[in-house]
């Protein structure tokens, strides 16, 4: 009697948890509609090219999108990752942003000043910069403080399983392969990763290939993965930019041939 008692007690505390469970989902899947609810989330798309993104980012698990300054990635995937949250609260509960600090010793950014989010705040600007232009800034601090933007430093991703998340990485160029192995293996059910970045601006060891590098040569071609390049054709800031940008590529190919030189 007194197990069949005992087991009935564990039983009605596994359907506690389940129900407390079940009413956290539903009341942060609430609080998301509720922030989004006047909120339209238009992804304004200047050119073929990005078209071709938002499709890449809709239809793969692992995108890959490269290309110069100025191209739009950044707020392409910012976008979309909302569009996202907003449109399917059961499938995608958060956003995941990881980039680069390239600090030394492998990410670890505890030599910095200030609490973690204060150490990462200044490196995720881009990022919140973008949401606030899609969103405005009082929606993004909320989306913030709500946990439905949430900020992953790489050395602390180890042992994370990414679950229901939009995971967008930029400045995939500074990544190393052992880092790139860690995050793409954090990814969980219901999520897909975004890489961003420019192999150009590459500035980690020139002798090894970056994660850019890697992801290009060894993934692409995995049906679950795609990639998109877009170029100085592509470049959506101030007109100058493509001009900027052929000026460096002229300018690296000089020091080329004087180095085979």
């Amino acid at each position: 009697m007194a197990k069949t008692r005992k087991k009935r007690f564990y039983e009605d505390d596994i359907e506690l948890d389940e129900e407390i469970l079940q009413w956290e989902n539903d009341r942060k899947k609430q609080k998301t509609k509720d922030m989004f609810k006047d909120k339209g989330i238009n992804i304004k798309c200047r050119g073929a090219k990005q078209k071709e993104v938002i499709k890449l980012i809709e239809e793969k698990d692992i995108s890959v999108v490269i290309g110069p300054p100025g191209t739009g990635k950044t707020y392409l995937a910012c976008a979309k990752a909302l569009k996202f949250v907003k449109d399917q609260p059961d499938a995608y509960k958060k956003i995941t942003l990881i980039k680069s600090v390239n600090v030394p010793k492998d990410e670890e950014i505890g030599y910095l000043k200030g609490s973690m989010e204060e150490k990462m705040e200044m490196y995720m600007y881009p990022f919140i910069s973008n949401f606030e232009k899609i969103i405005g800034k009082k929606e993004t601090i909320e989306l913030r403080e709500n946990g439905i933007i949430d900020i992953l430093p790489i050395a602390f991703a180890l042992g994370v399983t990414l679950d229901d998340s939009i995971i967008i990485i930029d400045e995939a160029q500074q990544i190393s392969k052992d880092n790139l192995y860690t995050l793409m293996t954090r990814l969980g059910r219901n999520a897909k990763i975004i890489f961003l970045g420019d192999v150009k601006q590459k500035s980690v060891n020139k002798r090894r290939k970056s994660a850019l590098e890697l992801l290009i040569e060894h993934f692409i071609g995995i049906k679950e993965m795609g990639c998109v390049e877009l170029t100085e054709k592509d470049v959506v800031r101030h007109p100058i930019i493509k001009k900027i940008i052929k000026v460096f590529e002229r300018i690296e190919k000089a020091e080329d041939l004087n180095g085979q030189g």
